[in-house]
């Protein structure tokens, strides 16, 4: 049965996805061949290739911007829709766990937004790499490597980024998921009892953010000493240290703990919710 409902999820969501796809392929493959063709560094000098340059890149922005935000406005309107409206009695009647489809839509939406990111990534490069006709890529790792002190491509580097992907995605699902679970416990007005629990949710977090960052260090100051980013620099002249104003391995660590953290507690409201107090009247 767990089969037939990632089947049939997957399914039911693949038709938009999958245009929202198509639409970034296009305005990638239409930005790059116009970038391709045209020199930047002397496109000032003609007012067509000017025109043409500025408008792939208006366009392109625009596309990044449409599929970011119809994606993750679907998803989550696709959650509430199939789970705490009139459809949801039907979810909630399948003949599975209480939280199977809750763990099936989770999934479900984790890998529309991830494979979104990864696409977006692809297509950022591609058309950087068009624009710069291929030497884009290699000015920016050396830049990387010099001021960051990192290798793009080491093992370490990479699954730290693509932990920060994956930690961003299920934040930003569950945030909406908990906050759509907390409103349904209301007899009436739950869509609007949703949105201001998203909002308090999502000051909740910034201020847990905030107490972190100050409580690990990684933004301190005193008398003597600076502390940002986990780098530190005595100012007086008893130690000298090199400070980095970038993020560093120890910030790409202390920023996926707590987003581990924040994703744990908010799969816990939303497992206590639609086994405990699940409220579809």
């Amino acid at each position: 049965m767990l089969k037939k409902l990632f089947k049939y999820e997957f399914k039911s969501t693949a038709k938009i996805m999958l245009i929202l796809y198509a639409i970034l392929i296009v305005t990638t493959a239409v930005g790059s061949v116009v970038l391709y063709s045209l020199d930047l560094d002397q496109a000032g000098e003609s007012k067509l290739a000017s025109i043409l340059s500025v408008s792939a890149i208006v366009l392109y922005i625009l596309a990044i911007f449409a599929v970011l935000i119809v994606m993750y406005v679907y998803l989550c309107v696709h959650f509430y829709r199939t789970m705490y409206s009139a459809q949801g009695y039907l979810t909630h009647t399948l003949p599975v766990k209480a939280l199977a489809p809750f763990h099936v839509k989770l999934i479900t939406s984790f890998v529309w937004m991830f494979l979104s990111m990864a696409l977006m990534t692809v297509s950022i490069v591609v058309l950087i790499a068009s624009a710069s006709h291929g030497t884009a890529w290699q000015d920016f790792t050396s830049t990387w490597e010099e001021v960051f002190g990192q290798d793009v491509l080491s093992f370490r580097f990479i699954f730290q980024i693509v932990l920060s992907v994956i930690c961003s995605c299920l934040t930003y699902l569950l945030w909406v998921f908990a906050s759509a679970s907390i409103g349904q416990l209301f007899s009436s007005n739950k869509v609007a009892a949703s949105l201001v629990a998203g909002i308090i949710l999502y000051f909740m977090q910034q201020i847990f953010s905030m107490i972190l960052m100050f409580g690990t260090g990684m933004f301190q100051s005193g008398d003597n000493s600076v502390n940002f980013f986990a780098v530190t620099t005595t100012i007086d002249n008893t130690t000298t240290s090199t400070t980095s104003l970038l993020p560093n391995y120890s910030l790409f660590a202390t920023s996926n703990i707590y987003s581990i953290i924040v994703i744990v507690i908010l799969y816990l409201v939303c497992a206590r919710i639609i086994t405990k107090h699940l409220n579809l009247e």
